[in-house]
Parts: C-alpha cells; structure tokens; sequence
C-alpha cells in the first residue's frame, strides 16, 4: 500500500479539482492515478463501478467514493480548527447551500461538455437548452450571494476561506474553460473577482486545469 492517499482522476475534472485543491490546503499529501472516465472506463470501473472520479484511496487501501464525502473525510481528518466547512450553526447551512449550488453548476458545465461533445451532429436542442438555463440560474443565485457577503471580505463568509469559494471557483473555472460565453463576465463582476482570487491561492497553483 501507498504511504499516501491516491487520488483517482484528471485535474480537468472540477469535483477531482475542488478535492486535489482542498487536500493541498490542509496539507494532505497525495499520489495520483490519472486515469479518463472516457478513455480509461475499464480502469475506473475496477475501482469505483459509477465509473466515475474522483476517489480518494486511503494509505490502508480504503476507498472513497464522490467528491462530497471526500470532502467530509478531508474536513474530519483536518480537524474542527481547520476545517473548510463549518462544524455547525448558520455558517455551516450557508457554506453547504453554496456548495451544493455551485457542485450543481459544475454538474451542469461537465454535462454541456459531454452533450457538445457525444452528440455534437445530433444535439437534443430542448436539453441543451434546459442545461444552458440551469447554468445561467446557478451563475444568478451565487452572484447574489458573493455581492451579499460581508463587507470588507473577499469571501462567502468575509475573511474567512470555505469551501463554498473553493468549489464555485472550481465550477466557474471549469465552465470558463470549456464553455466561456456562458460565463458572462461582465454581468458576474463578484463572480469573476472571486474566481480571480481563488486561483491566485497556492492551492489552486499548485493544480492547474488540465487533462491528465
């Protein structure tokens, strides 16, 4: 067995992402095993048999499945003075509602990829279209958010980094990255300033947006 957790999955992934980003914050040192959902199916469905990435492989050969319940596992391994999720209370329900907004946005971005990208000549133009509006709603709801946070604070919550901006930063980027007029950046000034500072973080340097 590794010494190491083994993460499963390419950095172009924005769920392996927001993980590989919070893992390199609190720490946490890891190995990877790049492998495609795509190109690489049989391989992942060895491990996991969604056929989906990412999982995180703990050094006793433990393995865990979806980004969130990593994230729970890297919460409670970071301990409650460090972790990026609020233990309880209103500040623990806000950093989830993000989440779970921006995990959807991300949901959304990787299925307009796949859609252009499996059925490109034959596209399902009302799907499409119902995605589009999804993405266009989540984009809405958080930069409400982010223009409501406390003043003085470049986050969420003010001063304090959650993973409520990790995972919309990740979310934006990758929808930035594959699909850049949805973004609309001059209508999302807040979202593209925090996008902006997220990524100038050492933890998000230290894992670019790449196939592989």
């Amino acid at each position: 067995m590794s010494e190491n957790h083994i993460l499963v999955g390419q950095y172009d992934s924005p769920f392996l992402r927001r993980v590989a980003v919070t893992m390199r914050h609190y720490d946490i040192a890891y190995d990877r095993q790049v492998l495609s959902v795509f190109s690489n199916a049989d391989q992942v469905a060895e491990i996991n048999p969604l056929i989906k990435v990412p999982v995180l492989i703990l050094p006793d050969g433990e393995k865990i499945f979806d980004s969130q319940m990593i994230l729970d596992y890297l919460d409670e391994t970071a301990g409650p003075d460090r972790s990026l999720t609020p233990a309880a209370g209103a500040d623990r329900r806000e950093v989830l509602r993000i989440v779970t907004i921006g995990w959807g946005l991300a949901e959304k971005s990787v299925a307009l990829s796949i859609d252009k990208n499996m059925h490109g000549n034959a596209p399902s133009l009302q799907w499409r279209h119902r995605v589009r509006h999804q993405i266009k709603l989540c984009l809405e709801w958080l930069e409400q958010r982010v223009t409501a946070a406390p003043a003085g604070g470049p986050w969420f919550l003010g001063d304090r980094l959650t993973q409520a901006d990790i995972t919309t930063a990740a979310a934006l980027d990758h929808l930035a990255f594959r699909h850049p007029g949805e973004m609309g950046r001059a209508a999302r000034p807040g979202l593209s300033a925090l996008r902006d500072r997220a990524l100038r973080l050492d933890a998000f340097k230290a894992v670019p947006l790449i196939e592989g």
